[in-house]
C-alpha cells in the first residue's frame, strides 16, 4: 500500500488525539502523510536491499566504478 499525502489540511480538521500529541494550531494548514509501518525502512535497510538486488543482477565494484567514474571503497 503506497503512502497517502493530504495537502492543505486545516489544523481544526485533524483528529483531536493528533492535535493534542503534536501541538496543532487550529487555524494553520498542514501536510499529512499516511504511510504503512512496513514501508518505513531505515536507510541502512534500504541500502542493503539495493545492494542485494544489485548483486543478484550482476553488479560488481568495477562496473559501479565505470558508471560513477570514480573509485569506490566499500560497496556491495
Amino acid at each position: 500500500m503506497p503512502s497517502t499525502i493530504l495537502d492543505n489540511v486545516k489544523g481544526s480538521d485533524l483528529p483531536k488525539i493528533w492535535a493534542d500529541k503534536i501541538d496543532i494550531i487550529s487555524d494553520k494548514t498542514y501536510t499529512v502523510i499516511i504511510q504503512p509501518q512496513e514501508e518505513r525502512l531505515s536507510l541502512q535497510k534500504i541500502m542493503s536491499k539495493i545492494s542485494r538486488n544489485a548483486k543478484t543482477r550482476g553488479m560488481k565494484p568495477n562496473i559501479l566504478e565505470d558508471i560513477l567514474g570514480e573509485k569506490v571503497k566499500h560497496i556491495l
